[in-house]
């Protein structure tokens, strides 16, 4: 007879903002905001979750990891942040322009992640590994969920509509037009979201490669600290995710480089090179180029014969031997552009003659799945993925190892 596998996504008793100032502490993530916005968000609101993370009030206090932990502690102490009180799961819901995200933030103990039952589709690097985890350790939070997809369960979904119906205990809006609701479910409720999430088998990274990795670094460091084998997810499923392309910008050289370039992309087989500005947007199976060089590469033919993704044909046919670009994640001369730029800001930022820009098409959930299941890896931002989740909004606490 055989035996259910372990939860892979598990209640805990969350960090959550107190009710009167969640709309203050919750922050974006610190790396999405410039120095000069850090320090304004700093200086205008001390219930920011940044304060936390730069507990002196400045950029370089976040080295001092045990003024991070101090910080931390502060926040609790003042009442800003407050324990649950009970093991539970969180429903969360991000509604914007680009559509709306429901899912459930819990805990997914990283014995299960070493199984293989949470499926990566990128490489990670061993530096930034070591670094998270020696934050990990040391801080002992996780303050932002890892965002993992699950194909549709019918049970999940009805389990969610069942919490979403009660009254939300957070519901705000920020001043970037999302709107956050977090919900935590009554006992039936929590019931029903145990039993529903017996039946998910696994689930695949969208955001948060390194997070995952880093943790389950952190579990093998620290074998005998049982709370800390896990990390904090909100897991959604398929159809709640948001694909946009991560664009790509290469430094030339001059117009000769260009022609040589032209020259090779006609040469490449399964590839149709079509000059000039005909389409607004990439689809499918089609690469947009502007700036130094204006058109559109259809290689829809290619990517069948190859079975590879667009973001790896590119690296593949295009990056590697034409710009010599072998290692995308270090070399200087490719930039990316986050898949969330408004249309008139993309084109301003693409129509610089010294750069050549690859405008992405969105990848598929289908597609991601596959490349994961298949074992494979993508270049480093094959694909941009919303919901970008907010930092401070819920947190695990399992304590520093010291």
């Amino acid at each position: 007879m055989s035996t259910k596998p372990p939860l892979l996504l598990t209640p805990f008793e969350g960090v959550l903002p107190s009710r009167d100032k969640a709309h203050l502490v919750a922050t974006r993530s610190y790396l999405s905001y410039s120095d000069y916005e850090l320090k304004d968000k700093l200086a205008r609101n001390p219930y920011s979750y940044l304060h936390v993370i730069h507990p002196d009030g400045d950029l370089d206090s976040s080295k001092d990891l045990a003024s991070v932990r101090g910080a931390y502690e502060a926040f609790l102490k003042r009442g800003w942040l407050e324990r649950d009180g009970h093991k539970n799961y969180y429903v969360q819901r991000q509604s914007g322009p680009m559509g709306t995200c429901t899912g459930v933030v819990g805990l997914v103990p990283t014995a299960e992640a070493k199984t293989g039952r949470i499926k990566v589709h990128e490489a990670t690097l061993a530096n930034r590994e070591a670094l998270f985890a020696q934050y990990l350790s040391e801080v002992g939070l996780n303050a932002e969920p890892t965002l993992l997809a699950h194909p549709f369960n019918a049970d999940v979904d009805a389990a969610i509509r069942a919490v979403t119906d009660q009254p939300a205990d957070f519901d705000f809006t920020t001043a970037d037009g999302i709107r956050h609701t977090l919900w935590r479910p009554n006992r039936s409720a929590l019931s029903q979201l145990t039993a529903a999430f017996e039946t998910v088998e696994h689930a695949y990274i969208a955001d948060g490669h390194h997070r995952v990795a880093s943790s389950m670094k952190m579990a093998e460091a620290h074998p005998d600290r049982k709370e800390s084998h896990a990390f904090m997810a909100l897991l959604v499923a398929e159809d709640e995710l948001m694909f946009r392309g991560f664009h790509r910008t290469v430094q030339v050289e001059d117009d000769q480089q260009c022609a040589r370039v032209l020259q090779q992309l006609n040469r490449l087989d399964g590839v149709l090179w079509q000059p000039g500005d005909h389409h607004p947007e990439p689809t499918e199976g089609c690469i947009l180029l502007r700036g130094a060089i204006v058109g559109s590469l259809h290689i829809e033919k290619a990517l069948r014969s190859l079975g590879n993704t667009p973001a790896e044909w590119l690296q593949e046919e295009v990056l590697n031997p034409l710009f010599d670009i072998a290692e995308p994640r270090t070399d200087r001369r490719l930039k990316y552009l986050a898949g969330d730029l408004a249309q008139d800001e993309l084109e301003a930022t693409t129509s610089n003659p010294l750069r050549l820009a690859f405008i992405m098409p969105p990848m598929t959930f289908s597609t991601l799945q596959k490349v994961a299941d298949d074992g494979r890896h993508l270049p480093p931002k094959s694909t941009w993925i919303a919901p970008k989740l907010r930092s401070g909004m819920t947190l695990f606490d399992f304590g520093p190892s010291s």
